[in-house]
């Protein structure tokens, strides 16, 4: 109501248009009667007014946040409608002072113990909190020079909420300690602002250069990250996070943040940390890839007779043409990158199709096999791609070809074989 009071006087002197937006929360018995007397003061005052009900079904589970969410969500939609560019709250630096300290006591990041922001984006216009200068005393003092009639909500006297808490028994306390301490608050959000946008002119460029959006999530290079100082990479992390997953609403926790740093700087080529909602980061020797968790499932498996052709997955083709014979292809893989194999005739058909299991081997050479995974790590093939990667087996169960990586001596054609069998492989890069 003193906002309103401020802003009637603002818009008079000014010549600007005014209008009253309200949320009716239906969380207590006096909401009503508090629409009513808003309503009848716009009318009389000539003030246009918008309303909106909170009519969720289950409003026990994290009531102020979703109480927020619609409440902001509504004002969006007003000002988008109506072409409003400003929007005006009534926070005040008591409001500041829980902020902070509520956040201090559950820990946060130093973005967020900016607090309660004087001015910021909204939609496609601004939020403004011109009372964030004033303490709530002062304001009742103006209200009752003013005769300026308000309503206190009664859940403020309740401590079922942290914020009434903090209200009731530890701002108090810290006023009695030191009678300044609200503007010692608004100093310290106004450094920790200050100090958030030296932050982000550092750690912006690097981050539009070390990061990449992939079809699957983002990729960072950690080349050039893994030299700089641990402040760096700290602050780089954060606004990873902040930039990919906070806006999924997906939770992450200091100690996640630290097993990061962890990863970036650990020696070991490849690691891997488990996030929230199956979100995964793997390292991967120079890159790390922040994506969900894809799961491979161990029974897939196919087989393939000559002339016959199947999709292995959305980005990948195989086909068993005998030479001469060419099999017609589906017309969207006609530019797919092609890689093929010319075998023997006297290789076992039909051919499995599989990924690799514990223990496969090759034979690279009639005196020489070697194990699948020792051929990945001889050329630092990222462990996800050794997961995804498929290998042909003859009837016998002998591989003959890891397209992309090695094949076996069987399956080379001898000098008599009259006829050839070739393997076409194409994937989607």
């Amino acid at each position: 109501m003193v906002l309103m009071h401020l802003m009637q006087r603002s818009a008079k002197k000014d010549g600007f248009h005014l209008a009253i937006a309200h949320v009716n929360h239906q969380l207590r018995s006096e909401s009503a009667e508090e629409e009513a007397y808003l309503r009848q003061y716009c009318q009389k005052q000539g003030l246009p007014y918008y309303s909106k009900e909170w009519k969720a079904a289950d409003k026990s589970r994290n009531t102020e946040a979703r109480a927020r969410h619609f409440r902001y969500a509504f004002f969006t939609e007003l000002m988008e409608k109506n072409a409003y560019s400003k929007l005006f709250t009534a926070h005040h630096s008591d409001d500041q002072a829980e902020t902070i300290v509520m956040k201090l006591t559950r820990g946060s990041t130093l973005t967020n113990l900016v607090g309660i922001r004087s001015e910021q984006s909204f939609g496609e216009g601004q939020l403004i909190r011109p009372l964030l200068l004033f303490s709530k005393e002062q304001l009742e003092r103006f209200a009752e020079q003013e005769k300026i009639s308000y309503f206190e909500d009664s859940t403020n006297l309740s401590d079922e909420y942290v914020r009434n808490r903090m209200r009731h028994n530890v701002i108090p306390m810290l006023k009695k300690e030191n009678q300044q301490f609200l503007q010692h608050m608004s100093d310290f959000s106004t450094q920790i602002n200050y100090a958030d946008e030296l932050i982000q002119l550092v750690i912006l460029p690097k981050y539009q250069r070390w990061v990449s959006e992939t079809q699957e999530g983002w990729r960072i290079q950690l080349q050039e990250l893994k030299r700089e100082e641990k402040s760096i990479q700290f602050f780089f992390i954060q606004q990873l996070l902040q930039q990919t997953l906070v806006p999924q609403n997906i939770n992450v926790s200091q100690k996640q943040v630290q097993q990061l740093l962890t990863l970036i700087n650990d020696s070991k080529p490849q690691m891997m940390i488990d996030l929230e909602q199956d979100w995964q980061m793997i390292k991967e020797y120079d890159s790390a890839y922040l994506r969900k968790r894809t799961m491979i499932s161990e029974n897939e498996l196919f087989s393939l007779n000559v002339g016959e052709q199947l999709f292995l997955s959305e980005n990948e083709w195989l086909c068993l043409e005998k030479s001469g014979d060419i099999v017609e292809q589906p017309e969207r893989i006609r530019n797919w990158q092609e890689r093929s194999l010319t075998i023997s005739s006297e290789i076992p058909l039909p051919l499995t199709v599989r990924h690799r299991k514990e223990g496969d081997r090759i034979a690279l050479t009639p005196q020489l096999t070697k194990r699948v995974k020792r051929i990945f790590i001889d050329q630092k093939i990222p462990n996800s791609v050794r997961e995804k990667n498929w290998l042909i087996l003859s009837s016998a169960e002998e591989i003959i070809w890891m397209p992309k990586f090695a094949n076996s001596y069987l399956s080379i054609p001898k000098e008599t074989d009259k006829i050839l069998y070739r393997l076409l492989y194409k994937t989607k890069e």
